[in-house]
C-alpha cells in the first residue's frame, strides 16, 4: 500500500477547518478513542516504565503509522516521544500558514495513554520542533 502524504496532509488540514471551534473536543476525543483502541488489547503491567515505553512505542509506529520513525523515553518524570516523518505535522503547517489552530490526536493519545495505562496523572510540558516539518518532540511530566 501507498502512503499519500499529499492525501493525508490535506484531510487533516481540512478536517480541522471543518470542525472550526469544535476541533480542539473533538481532537481530544479522538486521542481518547484512539488510546481506548490500544488499552483495550491484552498489554502487559503498564505501570512499569519500560514495559509502557515498548508497547506504545509499538502501537505508534507499527499500528497508527503515522510517522516513519517514533520513540518513546521516561527519565525519572520526564516522558518524550520523539517523532519524525510524521503526516500530521504536515497538515498543521497548511493550518499554520493560514493562521489556524492546529491540531495533533497523538498528543491527546498520548496524554490519555498515560493517565489510564501508568495509572499517572500528567501535565503537558510542550511541543518541540527540533528540525523539519513533521519532526518533534513530545514532552510530558509524569505527577
Amino acid at each position: 500500500m501507498t502512503f499519500s502524504l499529499n492525501f493525508f496532509k490535506q484531510y487533516h488540514c481540512n478536517i480541522v477547518k471543518a470542525l472550526g471551534d469544535d476541533a480542539k473536543k473533538v481532537n481530544a476525543k479522538v486521542g481518547a478513542l484512539m488510546a481506548d483502541t490500544w488499552l483495550a488489547k491484552e498489554l502487559d503491567d503498564l505501570q512499569d516504565p519500560d514495559t509502557f515505553k515498548k508497547e506504545f512505542k509499538e502501537y505508534l509506529l507499527n499500528e497508527l503509522e503515522f510517522a516513519k520513525e517514533v520513540n518513546v523515553d521516561i527519565e525519572g518524570k520526564d516522558l518524550d516521544i520523539t517523532v519524525k516523518g510524521c503526516g500530521i505535522c504536515h497538515g498543521n503547517e497548511m493550518l499554520r500558514q493560514e493562521g489556524i489552530a492546529t491540531a495533533c490526536p497523538i498528543v491527546q493519545t498520548s496524554k490519555y495513554a498515560i493517565v489510564k495505562g501508568m495509572k499517572n496523572n500528567v501535565a503537558m510540558k510542550g511541543v518541540d520542533k527540533p528540525g523539519v516539518v513533521g519532526e518533534c518532540v513530545i514532552r510530558f511530566e509524569l505527577q
